[in-house]
């Protein structure tokens, strides 16, 4: 972050105390063509440039750091034909030898946000004034920025780092915090004097009351989250208070979770509702799925008793009910608001055609034509059902989903036979909360009815 007054904030140039094997690790999570990337772009930022050491010091720094770019762009003319181990080794034990600093930290762990959207998992917290209503924001982030420093700093020795994300149209956060290490007399000068707690981040989507920031329930979560509440543009005369829902489940996916709570049409039209956001309503949600148009067509096109069509017929009327259109695909290019210009926005330095990185990537990015428009991971419903018509007696069974992409994998066996009598599921006849129709709220369903949790 740039310059501040208090002495608690380390500066960018500050470099942790850490192993080549830690450093190593941080590295690889990272695909091989972003680490080529940083390679010929940190020798051209100030605070960023390589290290000079006995073996080159006949370069002065401005030629080593040609060097080193030139080096990158060689690694990515070549890059199928580079291992990653080979690029981590130049950063770590060629020309950035002595550590990274903790700028580079922080653009590697927000470039993983980007690489590797599932890494992470994120909770909402909504803004709200002392009348109770959501207010959205509309921050500076400068100024948002320095309160944030400038309240942390008070109690910790503090980091923080400020982005946009290249392709959502989020304010990414990385807070960083320190605990002084007890005074020693070992004579191993390496030794960290002070220690770094977990990266603590924050999602600020643009308009939005919501937050959407790292979960956790511990003390310094609790803390960070109160010196953001202050940190808020504030009005002696209307208080605004951060809310954290304390039943909600986390999401592995960021733009799943600012799709369903961020700013986004789409957040409150899942499922059969879908099309509504996509503007491409062309009936209404309660009509027969057979008398959807594009069906009722095909089936005057097709031989009807044909196992093949009945299939196709089974798949469309499963895609209408957790995708909200025949084909499972959506018109709409972007799930959300952004009114950014196309400018401004940053390239994604990101690519699918490393070698290295297959093994690496999850499940859950993989292309299906199963998968939902914002995947949730978790989801959990209470079912309560009266026994006997002449008893309040209910009954209360708990059904919980895991999974990568759980509603993606309900969709999926929806369509695993065309005869009912062996149908787990019926997509014609499955209740909307078990379509995604509710997004990643969890909730009662009783007598039929879904009411969320508190």
């Amino acid at each position: 972050m740039g310059k501040s007054h208090s002495k608690n904030v380390l500066p960018n140039t500050y470099v942790p105390v850490l192993s080549k094997k830690v450093l190593a690790n941080v590295l690889v999570r990272l695909p091989k063509i972003s680490l080529i990337e940083f390679m010929n772009v940190w020798p051209k930022i100030a605070n960023t440039q390589p290290h000079m050491d006995k073996e080159n010091s006949h370069h002065n720094q401005l030629q080593y750091n040609r060097h080193v770019s030139q080096d990158a762009q060689g690694l990515k003319k070549a890059v199928g034909k580079t291992p990653k181990r080979k690029v981590i080794d130049k950063i770590v034990y060629q020309y950035w030898s002595k550590g990274l600093n903790l700028l580079q930290l922080s653009q590697l762990d927000c470039q993983l946000i980007v690489d590797r959207p599932n890494s992470y998992y994120w909770i909402t917290s909504t803004v709200k004034d002392s009348h109770d209503s959501e207010i959205p924001l509309s921050l500076d982030p400068k100024r948002f920025l320095d309160n944030l420093a400038h309240e942390l700093s008070t109690l910790f020795l503090t980091y923080i780092y400020l982005c946009r994300h290249p392709s959502l149209p989020l304010i990414i956060v990385r807070i960083q915090l320190f605990d002084l290490q007890a005074f020693s007399t070992s004579s191993d000068s390496r030794r960290p004097h002070i220690s770094s707690l977990k990266a603590y981040f924050l999602a600020l989507p643009l308009n939005s009351p919501t937050i959407i920031h790292s979960t956790g329930n511990d003390l310094i979560t609790k803390i960070v989250m109160q010196v953001v509440e202050r940190s808020l543009p504030q009005n002696a005369n209307n208080l605004l208070r951060i809310v954290t829902p304390e039943r909600q489940t986390p999401i592995r996916s960021l733009e799943s979770i600012h799709i369903l709570h961020g700013n986004s049409r789409f957040g409150n039209s899942m499922g059969i509702w879908t099309p509504y956001a996509d503007a491409t309503v062309d009936m209404l949600p309660f009509n027969a799925l057979e008398k959807h148009s594009s069906i009722a067509k095909d089936e005057a096109d097709d031989d009807y008793d044909s196992d093949d069509v009945k299939l196709k017929k089974l798949k469309s009327i499963a895609n209408l009910r957790f995708n909200g259109s025949k084909t499972g695909k959506l018109k709409s290019e972007k799930l959300y608001e952004d009114n950014r210009k196309t400018k401004t926005k940053r390239r994604k330095i990101y690519s699918n055609d490393d070698e290295d990185d297959f093994d690496e990537l999850d499940e859950a990015t993989e292309n299906s034509e199963f998968a939902s428009i914002a995947p949730v991971q978790f989801s959990e419903f209470l079912l309560k059902k009266k026994i006997h018509h002449d008893s309040p007696e209910k009954s209360s069974i708990t059904i919980r989903l895991t999974g990568s992409d759980v509603f993606a994998g309900l969709h999926e066996l929806s369509v695993k036979t065309t005869d009912r009598d062996q149908m787990i599921l019926d997509p014609s006849k499955v209740p909307g909360w078990l379509t995604g129709e509710e997004g990643a709220s969890c909730g009662t369903v009783e007598d039929g009815v879904f009411k969320k949790y508190a």
